[in-house]
């Protein structure tokens, strides 16, 4: 469960509507990305499939810092390379879906 202190946390990180836009279509990749790197494990090492995978993410990672660059207030920065994947995967497969589908981001897409 995230708590409403989370929220207003992450709602303060993502105010800047083309932020939030670079955001619903990175989550999408990243997720997408992470599925056709799991398919191409499981169908006897599909190099392609992973390799499709590993660049979506990386893309969708690339987009993510290219957005923060549009918001007022800048995160805070990681605490070490297990930070930033922690971050990553629970931001972008499990935080944001959830955000994009709450009062906070309609709050962020509707102001001025």
């Amino acid at each position: 469960m995230i708590s409403e202190k989370e929220y207003r946390y992450y709602q303060r990180l993502h105010q800047s509507r083309l932020n939030l836009v670079i955001h619903i279509i990175g989550s999408m990749m990243f997720i997408t990305g992470n599925i056709l790197m799991l398919i191409g494990l499981f169908n006897f090492i599909d190099f392609s499939q992973i390799l499709m995978g590993f660049s979506l993410i990386l893309l969708a990672i690339v987009l993510q810092g290219i957005g923060h660059q549009f918001e007022p207030e800048q995160f805070d920065g990681f605490k070490g390379p297990l930070d930033f994947v922690k971050t990553f995967y629970l931001e972008l497969i499990v935080f944001f879906p959830v955000f994009l589908f709450s009062p906070y981001f309609m709050e962020n897409w509707n102001k001025k």
